[in-house]
């Protein structure tokens, strides 16, 4: 039996080590993600400055929309990242048997499992269509006319 646990918990630790190098990844992917959609908005002010064609029009709007669905797809890989750590603890839990995990794990189990971390993709929606809509419709509706 104490050797079970000791494996069971050198096992919690190594699934925990990996979610918190797939934390630092996600925190740098997010840092990109967040310049990019700047430097949509900014190349989008910079056009309107110059009194932007339609082609320059529809070649800003695509970027915005390239920017907006790589940053909902790195959304998607955050969000796996935490589903795939607390499906790997609830399965290490499963398979302990009656060895308990540790208290921090069965809590990021439950959070996720409850709402799938709904405020995460919540805000990064927001943010992220924020981002989109402040980079195309200045190109698309301008007030000074």
């Amino acid at each position: 039996m104490e050797e079970m646990v000791m494996q069971s918990g050198m096992v919690e630790l190594a699934l925990w080590e990996v979610f918190a190098q797939g934390r630092q990844a996600n925190a740098t992917t997010f840092l990109a993600t967040v310049i990019a959609v700047w430097i949509a908005a900014r190349f989008s002010s910079v056009l309107m400055e110059k009194g932007p064609n339609l082609l320059a029009k529809v070649i800003c709007t695509a970027f915005a929309f390239g920017v907006f669905l790589l940053a909902y797809n790195n959304g998607l890989w955050i969000t796996g990242n935490m589903e795939g750590i607390a499906s790997a603890l609830a399965n290490l839990d499963t398979v302990n048997g009656s060895v308990d995990i540790s208290a921090g794990s069965q809590g990021l189990i439950d959070n996720v499992a409850s709402n799938g971390n709904i405020i995460g993709k919540v805000g990064a929606w927001l943010f992220f269509v924020s981002g989109l809509l402040i980079a195309v419709v200045p190109l698309w509706f301008n007030s000074n006319e």
